[in-house]
């Protein structure tokens, strides 16, 4: 705590009323996908700190680092002096700790593909970008118009997942209340997961025949092969989805962010939940 104060004062004696109550020109973003939307806004040439897992757009590597996502270091934050930290709802307990620094604090919300549509927007207005923010998410919202289609009919049981072992002894899926989830009701979809206790519970190849989806969408990163993992799924051929070979890999690093880049696949993810090819 001493030694958050000692910062703080260090702060204070840099910061000016003007500098306040100017548009920020000095941004420093806690996530990958803020720093997306960001660039997405108009604001990127004033990004100048982000964290060590933001790597796109291919500018942000060359800027200086701020720690880890939900491990920022404050001497790091200060030193860049910025008049703008931008969040999102998870760095609930990070935030009044920069607030204590005196460095204002715009929160982002990125739990559903309409909330990073309007997190370009927010930036546009808070960054005085609002015209070039209202394009990008005009053209993103007519993106994912497509993922919205009725798909009339049943709508299939949908799991997704990720980071999973080889031979199914673990799989990270996705839950109701997540980006992922509200990937699954967009599309048509239900998800074959019912509570959201737990936001990206962990199954074992038990639970997932027991859960018996009609429709398995995998997301993989690190340049994997989506052909080898596909076929990784007939171990599991008593699953419904694996059955009628409603199976479906998508490989990216990006996969992983929910930004602008997450939510211009949803159209693809959506056509693949909806049986189309």
């Amino acid at each position: 705590m001493r030694r958050l104060l000692l910062i703080a004062l260090v702060w204070a004696a840099a910061w000016t009323p003007t500098a306040a109550q100017d548009m920020p020109r000095r941004i420093v973003s806690l996530a990958p996908s803020v720093t997306e939307v960001l660039y997405e806004a108009g604001a990127g040439s004033r990004v100048v700190g982000v964290t060590s897992y933001c790597l796109f757009p291919r500018e942000v590597l060359a800027l200086p680092k701020v720690g880890g996502y939900l491990t920022p270091s404050y001497e790091a934050l200060v030193a860049l002096q910025p008049d703008l930290v931008v969040t999102l709802a998870e760095h609930a307990d990070v935030e009044p700790k920069i607030r204590a620094l005196g460095i204002p604090i715009l929160r982002l919300d990125h739990r559903s593909l309409d909330g990073i549509v309007r997190s370009i927007e927010q930036v546009g207005e808070r960054c005085g970008t609002a015209p070039r923010a209202k394009q990008a998410a005009d053209a993103l919202r007519q993106t994912l118009a497509g993922a919205k289609r009725s798909a009339g009919g049943a709508r299939p049981r949908v799991l997704i997942c990720f980071g999973r072992a080889e031979d199914f002894r673990r799989l990270t899926a996705a839950a109701p209340g997540t980006i992922h989830d509200d990937l699954i009701t967009q599309a048509g979809g239900v998800n074959v997961l019912a509570s959201p206790a737990i936001a990206y519970p962990t199954l074992s190849a038990e639970g997932i025949m027991r859960l018996d989806p009609d429709v398995v969408i995998e997301f993989s990163s690190g340049g994997t092969d989506a052909a080898a993992l596909r076929r990784q799924w007939n171990r599991l051929d008593s699953v419904r989805a694996v059955r009628n070979g409603r199976v479906y890999v998508f490989t990216g690093e990006f996969l992983s962010v929910p930004g602008p880049r997450f939510a211009r696949v949803a159209e693809t993810i959506a056509r693949s939940i909806r049986g189309e090819r």
